[in-house]
Order: structure tokens, then sequence, then C-alpha cells
């Protein structure tokens, strides 16, 4: 069996490399190099996810500023309405919402992305 890749930069870790000399290698013929070579070819999406988050951070950011700033003034208003039961006085908050979701969204996606390399 392979050894897994590691990276040259980082130091190996002392349980690392104690736990390496331990481990016996199984002799597998080649099998894990033939097996990784008839596997497809990685994909690569960046280009497209990168603009989808692009458009996503700049959509909800424009939506944020005209709504957010529109809806400033509002909010007490708009709190009693609710409180008084009309809930329908809160559907201006919902482009709010959904763009404060695709900024956290955008955002989540920019952090767990390990492929933009």
């Amino acid at each position: 069996m392979n050894e897994p890749e590691r990276n040259p930069l980082e130091p190996l870790d002392p349980l690392d490399a104690l736990l390496q000399a331990s481990r016996p290698t199984l002799a597998d013929e080649g099998f894990t190099n033939r097996v990784l070579l008839a596997l497809p070819p990685r994909r690569r999406r960046v280009p497209l996810r990168l603009a989808l988050l692009t458009t996503a951070l700049v959509g909800a950011t424009v939506l944020l500023v005209l709504q957010g700033h529109a809806l400033i003034g509002r909010l007490p208003s708009l709190a009693q309405q609710a409180h008084q039961g009309d809930l329908a006085a809160l559907l201006p908050l919902l482009p709010v919402l959904g763009a404060l979701g695709s900024l956290g969204w955008a955002l989540a996606a920019v952090a767990l992305e390990d492929d933009w390399a």
C-alpha cells in the first residue's frame, strides 16, 4: 500500500513518526497505483464556482445596502405591526434575510474550499 502524501513543509509530528515506524507495510503488487490510474481525473470547477460565489456576494451586498438602508427607519413600526398580529408587515425583511443567507453561504463556501490553487 502506498504511503499517504504529507506536506514536506510541515514537521513530522513525533506521534506520526512513531506510528509510521511501527506500521507494517502491505505489499499490494501495484494495486493501489492501478486503481489510482484508472480513476477519472478530478474535475476542476473553480472558475464557475468562483463566478457564482462572487455574484452571490455582490448581489447580497447590494441588496443589503439598498434594503437595509430603507428598512432602518421603518423597523420600529414593522415590529409594532408584527406584534399586533400583522405578519405581512415582516415581508419587507425577506430580501434582507435572503441576502444575509446568501452572504453566509458564499463566505462559508470560500472558507471551506480547498481547491482554489
